[in-house]
């Protein structure tokens, strides 16, 4: 039985992972881009919801980091992965995937404390709304 985030965000699986990941990228991009004008944020309520769902992004980047990190170590695990350059000996090779690991390592520990900040930032933003609107409706007129 699919779960509520499942029925109204469907996930397709079809793609590649580097597929899915550059689709993230894009849609980063475009948020960048659509708010270059801080005018683009039409209130504190948005401000909020967006800090919101970068707060979500930084707390399932780590997953996606550790589960890339798993396929590398099962394509390592079954001699799947060669270096363009150098001799190409196993030590080598050992040392790079190595270096990935733990600058991997390093990211998820860097967005952990991301998140935290983020969801820091989004407890006094989820208070906070636009003005109020005047009871007679005139604007203060």
């Amino acid at each position: 039985m699919p779960t509520h985030l499942e029925e109204t965000h469907p996930v397709d699986l079809d793609r590649t992972p580097s597929a899915i990941a550059h689709a993230c990228a894009d849609e980063l991009r475009a948020l960048n881009h659509r708010t270059l004008n801080a005018k683009a944020y039409e209130d504190a309520p948005e401000v909020a919801e967006v800090i919101s769902a970068l707060a979500t992004l930084t707390e399932r980047l780590p997953q996606a980091l550790q589960q890339a990190e798993a396929g590398l170590r099962a394509l390592d695990g079954a001699d799947q992965i060669r270096l363009d350059h150098g001799n190409g000996s196993r030590q080598e090779l050992s040392t790079a995937v190595s270096t990935v690991r733990t600058s991997l390592e390093y990211a998820r520990n860097d967005l952990a404390r991301a998140h935290e900040q983020l969801r820091a930032a989004a407890g006094p933003l989820s208070s906070m709304g636009g003005p109020w609107p005047d009871e007679d409706g005139d604007g203060g007129a």
